[in-house]
């Protein structure tokens, strides 16, 4: 791969760039708060759960 190849395709690189939408701040914003709230919601759910679990078998255990 010669030098010459590589800035073509760095120029090819920065041609496809300017064709991407970018998402607005807000965009980005919003969907990282959304990402941590699921996030919260699914661990606290799975925390539940593992509890529940934990305490069945415990019981199952003890007898």
């Amino acid at each position: 791969m010669s030098v010459r190849d590589i800035i073509q395709f760095l120029k090819e690189v920065r041609d496809e760039l300017k064709q991407v939408t970018w998402p607005s701040p807000q965009l980005v914003k919003n969907a990282t708060i959304a990402v941590i709230v699921l996030t919260l919601i699914v661990s606290v759910y799975l925390w539940v759960l593992d509890i529940g679990f934990s305490k069945i078998i415990s019981y199952i255990m003890e007898r």
